[in-house]
């Protein structure tokens, strides 16, 4: 970091009562500001994973989740302590093994059953992803991820895996053939989604609002689950190149494995890393 990078300036007060009861002012670049929001839940998810032990250390872990909390309000940080906001256990495994099947009990995942705060990581893929001009929207997009993949029994995780691969976490992206948003849905496909979800279908521009696009893109991840009877390259592959492709396809391993492996490339990345700076799993317990 640059000298310039922060910039310290005093409260230049020359009435004496008031410099008498003045203190040093802290004025940080916007920048500085901004990296240090970036940075600082992550540096404490590290710290969390370090200190994990003892009572006492659990103890300093649950304060220093609440001060992250405080610290973030004004922010839109996830409140870590909501129990509203927690991903559904159940969901998330039962998805995750259908997802890897045999391969789940060796894999990162199985190891992380009976971690409670995976919403403050998807915030953390949320808000290090998205353009700098709707990081203001990661609570936002944090919150619908959960919330909608919770509705239709889908790994949350999944569905951010899902973004990550289409757009790259920008609401504003635009596909070749016409997809639009987020999950990159295309307008033909959205319209009939909204209609059943009751969402006022205003065009293609209805996809640029990130929750619509949330919204419509997982419920329509679980009707081709369905279709595809649980089998997860078929529907992911059907995300991708729609699914009467994918139905002309009868054997099995003829379907296009491109998609899926960059989503899974992205499913397994975000595991490991929850694997390696895991929160403690029983803070909210104690």
């Amino acid at each position: 970091m640059s000298q310039d990078d922060t910039k310290f300036t005093h409260s230049k007060s020359y009435d004496a009562k008031r410099l008498q009861n003045s203190s040093l002012k802290f004025k940080f670049s916007e920048r500085n500001t901004r990296q240090l929001l970036n940075e600082f839940p992550q540096a404490c998810l590290l710290y969390l994973a370090i200190i994990r032990g003892t009572t006492i250390m659990k103890t300093l872990s649950l304060s220093l989740l609440i001060i992250l909390a405080i610290c973030f309000q004004n922010f839109n940080f996830v409140n870590l302590l909501d129990k509203k906001y927690f991903v559904d256990e159940q969901t998330r495994v039962s998805h995750a093994r259908e997802i890897l099947g045999k391969d789940y009990k060796k894999s990162d995942i199985s190891k992380l059953e009976g971690v409670k705060f995976f919403h403050v990581y998807l915030y953390d893929l949320a808000q290090k992803n998205l353009p700098a001009k709707h990081k203001k929207h990661s609570n936002r997009i944090t919150k619908t991820i959960i919330k909608e993949a919770k509705a239709h029994g889908i790994d949350p995780v999944f569905i951010a895996s899902i973004i990550q691969t289409e757009s790259s976490f920008n609401p504003e992206a635009r596909g070749l053939a016409g997809e639009v948003g987020l999950m990159q849905i295309m307008p033909s496909t959205a319209k009939e989604i909204a209609e059943r979800l009751k969402i006022r279908w205003r065009g293609p521009k209805t996809l640029l609002d990130p929750v619509n696009n949330i919204r419509i893109g997982t419920a329509y991840v679980s009707q081709l689950r369905s279709f595809f009877e649980n089998k997860p390259y078929r529907y992911m592959a059907a995300y991708n190149v729609g699914p009467g492709k994918i139905l002309r396809i009868e054997n099995s391993k003829d379907v296009p494995k491109f998609y899926s492996t960059k989503v899974m490339k992205y499913y397994e990345k975000f595991y490991k890393k929850v694997a390696i700076t895991q929160v403690p799993d029983n803070l909210a317990a104690n």
